[in-house]
């Protein structure tokens, strides 16, 4: 199964603050139902499984921007997604197998404005969750990707797909995923317009099985980090927060520390 977003990101995206905002006016929001955005889902990417809040799934599930004239009928399609998305993620026993989840994370505030927005952020399980929507993340959020990366089934990860999670320049160079876990490496020169075919490249991480990530890496990063570097230091940032954040178990403590090592050179 996979979503994808209309508005904000491609599949999830796991910002904890705002995706609830969705696409909705910016003068008149629309109102937070923070029971339910507060509420935990269990799915599974590559048979591993994750705990994130439903504020998270945000427009995969509540459909999107609507270019429909019958707005009523669009709402009511609406409800009955997240109905069944609820039904099928409330188990953590049996978690809604996805091929991707994308995942960024940015702080309450960041494109909408709800005034009832901190009572959501106090009714989040997670420590981590919380963190987000009140924008006090600190070194975890710089030491992850700045522009997010994607969770997904390394099985299944065709670089040469076009549109693919893997955004590979068309006649680049592809590298195989790495075959041990918690390593970051480059796979291929990633398409991104406006820039020299060397300067983007996309990273690709095993976490745990086939559980793996991508997302994108440059050259000349902060204080001269170069893209191979940025790539190892990022995956293991990145299996650091999937295995202490959204696992069964939060580790929030494991989680800060060894995100305190793993700041891009210059904090």
């Amino acid at each position: 199964m996979s979503l994808v977003a209309f508005c904000f990101r491609a599949a999830f995206s796991l910002g904890v603050g705002m995706v609830m905002g969705g696409c909705g006016s910016r003068h008149e929001p629309r109102p937070l139902d923070v029971e339910l955005l507060a509420t935990d889902v269990y799915v599974a990417v590559a048979q591993q499984s994750l705990v994130l809040p439903f504020a998270a799934m945000g427009d995969p599930v509540s459909g999107g921007m609507s270019f429909s004239l019958n707005r009523k009928a669009d709402a009511k399609r609406a409800v009955e997604r997240r109905t069944a998305f609820l039904r099928e993620t409330r188990n953590p026993r049996s978690p809604l197998a996805l091929d991707l989840v994308s995942i960024r994370l940015y702080a309450y505030g960041a494109s909408d404005f709800h005034a009832d927005g901190g009572q959501l952020c106090l009714q989040l399980s997670r420590h981590w969750a919380r963190a987000v929507c009140d924008g006090s993340l600190g070194p975890i959020r710089r030491a992850l990707p700045h522009n997010g990366f994607k969770l997904l089934d390394l099985a299944q990860l065709r670089p040469d797909e076009p549109h693919g999670p893997a955004n590979c320049l068309d006649g680049g160079k592809r590298n195989p995923p790495p075959v041990v876990p918690g390593r970051g490496m480059i796979m291929c020169p990633a398409l991104v317009f406006g820039g020299d075919e060397d300067e983007f490249h996309t990273a690709v991480l095993r976490i745990d099985g086939n559980l793996g990530a991508v997302w994108t890496v440059w050259r000349g990063g902060r204080n001269g980090e170069s893209a191979e570097a940025m790539a190892e230091r990022e995956g293991r940032a990145i299996k650091l927060f999937v295995e202490t954040a959204l696992g069964e178990h939060e580790d929030y403590l494991k989680l800060q520390q060894g995100m305190a090592d793993l700041l891009p050179p210059g904090g």
